[in-house]
């Protein structure tokens, strides 16, 4: 009798450990959920969806994972050189300054700049010299253009300089023939003459 009763709590102890040992795995699939008025109850089964049921789900939702981005290299501004090389040799080059940012690997680029160099390289270095020499000419037109604009300006200046000491004069000039005491019709005729070309010269309309 005693050795039944020892059998027996000795199943129930390893019931009990098999319990304790299952019990965080139970745990851990057990959800919080509230129904449509709101009261708490728990559930070995995840909690319907809010909108068939009414029912409103807690816990944690799962999370997209980050894509990974490739960092944007910087890519050069093209030369001015590539207009002035053939179409071969400038997209080749253009390839070459693009080609980090489409994705070819290290030895994919060596290898294009291996074969622009053994191809292109000398069409280059005459499209630069070419490129420079238009930009001095450029240079020195812009230059030329700025001088004669400034001279311009000078000669504008000076012509109503001009324009103005003349039309000073002539005044000067009538108030003389005013101040003349017994004019003379001739006198008077020309005084008449220079008012008349004086207004129409040195007064704007």
């Amino acid at each position: 009798m005693h050795q039944v009763s020892f059998m027996r709590l000795a199943g129930a102890f390893v019931l009990c450990g098999l319990s304790a040992v299952h019990a965080p795995a139970l745990a851990q699939t057990t959800y919080a959920c509230k129904d449509s008025r709101g009261q708490s109850y728990r559930s070995l089964n995840p909690c319907p969806q809010a909108q068939k049921s009414g029912l409103i789900h807690y816990g944690p939702q799962a999370q997209p994972e980050p894509r990974y981005q490739p960092p944007v290299q910087r890519i050069e501004r093209a030369g001015q050189e590539l207009s002035y090389m053939s179409p071969k040799c400038a997209t080749l080059q253009d390839g070459i300054r693009t080609a980090p940012n489409r994705g070819l690997s290290p030895n994919t680029i060596r290898e294009l700049r291996q074969t622009f160099e053994r191809e292109c390289g000398d069409e280059r270095q005459d499209a630069l010299r070419a490129a420079r020499k238009d930009q001095r000419e450029q240079e020195k037109l812009k230059e030329r253009e700025q001088e004669m604009a400034l001279q311009q300006k000078q000669r504008s200046q000076e012509d109503i300089d001009r324009y103005r000491q003349q039309c000073a004069e002539m005044r000067l000039s009538i108030n003389r023939r005013k101040q003349r005491p017994n004019p003379t019709e001739g006198d008077l005729r020309d005084l008449a003459l220079f008012e008349e070309r004086y207004q129409s010269r040195c007064t704007p309309s």
